[in-house]
C-alpha cells in the first residue's frame, strides 16, 4: 500500500487546520503557498475532505477552510479514507480471480494493523509529531 501525494497533501493541510483550530478558517491559497502545493490541486483535495464531513468552509473575506470537529476526535483514518476510499493491501479477488488469495489471512492481518494504527492516531497527535517547516539550507562555498 502506498499513500498518494493527494493523501499526503490532505494530511499536511489538515495539520495546518489543526494548528489553527479555534482561530478561524484558513484559505487554501495560504496553505498551498506555505507548503508549495499547487493551489487548484489543494482546493480539490480540501473539497473532498469537505464532502466527507471532515472539514467545512466559510465564504467571504474572512473565509476559508476549518475542521468540523476537535483535532482530538478526527483520526488519520478519517482523512485517509476520505481521499483513498477503502484501505486495501491486496484485493484478493483481482489478484487470484477467485475471491481468495494464498496470503489472505496474512494480508488481512497487515491491513487490520494499518487501519487500527490510522484509527488510533488523532489529527492532534499527528500535528504534535509533525516537524516544523523543513527549510533547506543553501551554503555556497
Amino acid at each position: 500500500m502506498k499513500l498518494t501525494a493527494k493523501t499526503y497533501y490532505a494530511l499536511v493541510a489538515s495539520v495546518d487546520l489543526t494548528k489553527n483550530y479555534g482561530k478561524g478558517p484558513l484559505r487554501a491559497a495560504s496553505i498551498a503557498e506555505k507548503h508549495n502545493i499547487p493551489t487548484r490541486f489543494l482546493e480539490l483535495i480540501l473539497n473532498e475532505l469537505k464532502s466527507a464531513g471532515v472539514i467545512d468552509s466559510k465564504r467571504g473575506a474572512e473565509g476559508g477552510f476549518y475542521l468540523t470537529d476537535s483535532p482530538e476526535t478526527i483520526t488519520v483514518y478519517d482523512l485517509v479514507r476520505a481521499i483513498e476510499g477503502e484501505i486495501t493491501i491486496v484485493d484478493c479477488a483481482k489478484v487470484s480471480g477467485q475471491g481468495e488469495c494464498m496470503f489472505q489471512e496474512y494480508m488481512g492481518g497487515l491491513q487490520s494493523t494499518i487501519i487500527n494504527y490510522f484509527k488510533n492516531t488523532t489529527l492532534k497527535q499527528l500535528a504534535d509529531s509533525a516537524k516544523e517547516e523543513l527549510g533547506v539550507l543553501n551554503y555556497v562555498i
